[in-house]
């Protein structure tokens, strides 16, 4: 049974008892073995693998060794089908707009492929606080005839609608922004966002991956054009299942350039001089080639678990123990250099301390796991399956390692 601990002294001595979440999710716990041998707090890098994922990747192996061919024509095409229908679930998306990618990179390139950046139209507005291999793909559009203008962040923690809104205008073509940055956890207001870049006939991509799973994600609501992500952080799925949403009433507008058999209507259908054939009338048109199989075996338990915990409450979860890593960190002095406001950020904290990258190898050594980098200091990410006993472990070692 999930509870919240007592909590530790508060800034004026006192203790307080932290009223639980609404829902009880303790017995999760059990069910991501990591947390039996370490003190697990880096979900915004890979979330813990559930128990029984090691039965999903058997059971892969299983349809392998004895069908063979005749898997593709029953649970893998299956398992195409139901990871869609529950990263659907998951973003609050319409049935059928949701198809899997191997990486968020993918995904953008599919998205990129629909248009074409000549002309008056091929801008393309992101800030300086995307993802490290955001850049390198949307520079070798730049090839292609688009340009890029990259807004800076005033403050290292995130980049304000209005900064944006300033370079977006009648030449922009794409609107690039993360739901939550990751180098502080700080979410952006997509829905408003996507509202400055309609206004000036532009689309919108969504990057979040350092945002489902963690933060209540609704695409409709939103009225985002695109979503892309993956499951390895805060989906609990390994690496190679990432995804792309697609607003429904622009799949059958769109015709990506980056397709392969998979994106047809017809496998084996098409022109044979040109290469070309009929589009998938729905979202697959977005696949292309052979999807990564054995990853979505890999992501059916983790995406699965919290897709049926549900996002309101990871989300009051996230917020009682990222609360309590920032109360310990004010009480210590320690810089922090994410959002205080706990409705501003993610399920991360960063806790800049000085010599923190060999603190996070020190750390390590006695089963605490976090991560460091540059501008963000030490990463700290409790997820739904951790309580406020990993919270106090990780600040008695700080206060142990820094007497020494």
């Amino acid at each position: 049974m999930f509870s919240l601990s007592l909590g530790s002294p508060n800034l004026s001595g006192e203790t307080d008892l932290i009223t639980p979440p609404p829902r009880e999710v303790g017995h999760l716990r059990d069910e991501f073995p990591i947390l039996s041998t370490k003190t697990y707090l880096a979900s915004h890098s890979l979330g813990a693998v559930p128990r029984r994922t090691r039965e999903s990747m058997a059971e892969y192996v299983d349809q392998w060794e004895t069908q063979g061919i005749e898997a593709w024509d029953g649970p893998w095409w299956d398992a195409i089908l139901d990871f869609g229908r529950t990263l659907e679930q998951i973003l609050g998306a319409d049935e059928g707009t949701v198809v899997p990618m191997t990486n968020a990179t993918r995904g953008m390139a599919a998205i990129a492929s629909c248009f074409t950046f000549e002309g008056k139209r091929r801008k393309i507005v992101l800030s300086d606080l995307e993802f490290t291999t955001v850049y390198p793909f949307w520079r070798g559009l730049e090839e292609l005839g688009a340009t890029l203008e990259i807004v800076p962040s005033e403050d290292g923690l995130g980049v304000s609608t209005e900064r944006l809104a300033e370079a977006i205008d009648e030449s922009t073509r794409l609107v690039v922004s993360s739901h939550a940055y990751f180098r502080s956890g700080a979410l952006q207001d997509l829905k408003q966002l996507t509202q400055i870049a309609h206004a000036a006939g532009a689309h919108l991509i969504g990057d979040g991956y350092q945002a489902a799973g963690t933060v209540p994600v609704d695409v409709r609501q939103l009225q985002i054009d695109f979503y892309v992500g993956g499951c390895h952080k805060w989906l609990c799925g390994g690496a190679g299942a990432g995804y792309l949403y697609v607003r429904p009433d622009l799949i059958e507008t769109l015709r990506p350039r980056l397709s392969g058999w998979f994106g047809l209507a017809s496998p084996f259908d098409y022109d044979r001089e040109t290469g070309r054939g009929t589009p998938h009338p729905g979202i697959f048109r977005f696949l292309g080639g052979t999807p990564a199989v054995p990853a979505l075996y890999a992501a059916r338990e983790g995406t699965r678990i919290v897709a049926e915990t549900g996002n309101a409450a990871i989300r009051e979860i996230s917020k009682h123990l990222t609360n309590r890593i920032v109360e310990e960190a004010r009480a210590r002095s320690f810089t922090l250099r994410s959002p205080l406001d706990p409705e501003a950020r993610n399920g991360m904290v960063c806790v800049d301390i000085e010599g923190g990258q060999e603190i996070v190898t020190e750390l390590s050594a006695q089963d605490i796991i976090v991560d460091w980098r540059p501008d963000c200091g030490i990463r700290i990410s409790p997820h739904f399956y951790n309580d406020f006993s990993d919270i106090d472990r990780l600040f008695h070692a700080l206060d142990t390692l820094l007497k020494k």
